[in-house]
């Protein structure tokens, strides 16, 4: 007789709707991030399953008979721990940079994954019992980190909803990560493993809904939208007249909003027009004004009295950190290297 307790049932709907959340992603807005996101909720359930499947053979001591199809599947299902930690950084790399594009040296991130599913057919338990599990999860830990410190890098270059979308998930996987790690999986077990992956989807769910609308992902892009050309073009001419004369973008609390009522437009239709017209998002668009200000005062021996850390400030960064990382990815050096540099120059000519 086939036995199922109301723990392992929750944890089946939870993987299900793993699985079915990753299908949405994967056709709605077929944009590289969705894509990724998609598959990192299939490898993520992939492992629960396999916790699932665990658990309901020792309820069902009958249940796959054949000990290495069973042990290969197992086995499978830890391997993709591995490819879970690098998914979740390109995720939020590529949420969080709008030229992201994907490229082959991304794939070296996977190599212990495929290698590990290769090895799932060879190990034995002993393997994973004595550091493997510990690799899997330091793994997971490590990449986690890094899409932490991604996000606070980059916090500055995203819409309210993406920040909230984003932050939504560092909780909920800061969370399970907790809660599953090696030490405390002994009491969580393999169906309250489950257990917990499924409202962590719940509450995926839930951040979805919150945020319909408001990122990306929710909407394909101007759907709502009945700007004609015209108008894109008075709008476009509105915000160049706006930053050359009233400099908004030295604001460092500016968002979409206030920049909207400022013009005294829609935030959709600024917020298309930015696109659109300047094929840049919002953060984007401001701090490239933000950017230029500095590199132009960093030539200048007037602001020279300035810190770094002030002189960005001033010009509309609230992140030290943020303007260091931008200005480098622009320049290739340093704010205070260029500095020193075009004084060296200067000298040099003189």
């Amino acid at each position: 007789m086939f036995i199922i307790d109301t723990v392992t049932l929750f944890a089946f709907f939870g993987t299900f709707l793993g699985l079915i959340f990753a299908a949405i992603f994967w056709h709605k807005n077929k944009t590289v991030s969705n894509k990724v996101f998609a598959i990192l909720l299939l490898a993520t359930s992939i492992r629960i399953a396999k916790n699932i499947f665990v658990h309901l053979r020792e309820l069902n001591p009958e249940m796959f008979p054949n000990y290495e199809v069973w042990r290969t599947m197992v086995y499978t299902g830890i391997s993709h721990q591995l490819a879970i930690g690098p998914l979740f950084l390109i995720y939020f790399q590529s949420k969080l940079n709008p030229r992201f594009k994907w490229n082959n040296k991304i794939l070296w991130h996977f190599l212990p994954y495929g290698l590990f599913i290769i090895a799932g057919f060879f190990v034995r338990w002993w393997f994973w019992e004595n550091g493997g599990l510990w690799a899997c999860y330091i793994s997971i830990l490590v990449y986690y980190l890094l899409a932490f410190r991604e996000f606070q890098q980059n916090l500055s270059f995203v819409d309210f909803g993406t920040k909230s979308w984003l932050q939504g998930l560092l909780i909920a996987v800061g969370i399970l990560m907790v809660l599953y790690s090696p030490v405390l999986f002994h009491y969580v077990g393999y169906a309250g493993g489950g257990l917990l992956y499924t409202v962590a989807i719940l509450f995926t769910g839930y951040l979805m809904i919150v945020n319909k609308g408001k990122i990306s992902f929710f909407r394909t892009k101007y759907e709502t939208s009945s700007l004609k050309r015209e108008h894109l073009k008075e709008i476009k001419t509105r915000l160049e007249v706006s930053f050359r004369d009233e400099r908004p973008f030295l604001d460092a609390e500016l968002t979409l909003q206030k920049l909207a009522d400022l013009l005294e437009i829609k935030v959709h239709h600024l917020s298309r027009a930015i696109n659109q017209e300047f094929q840049m998002s919002f953060a984007d668009y401001i701090n490239s004004f933000r950017l230029k200000e500095a590199t132009q005062r960093l030539k200048n021996p007037k602001y020279d009295h300035l810190k770094i850390a002030a002189l960005a400030y001033e010009c509309g960064f609230n992140s030290v950190p943020t303007f260091n990382t931008l200005f480098k990815k622009v320049h290739k050096t340093t704010p205070t290297s260029y500095r020193k540099e075009y004084r060296m120059s200067l000298s040099e000519k003189d």
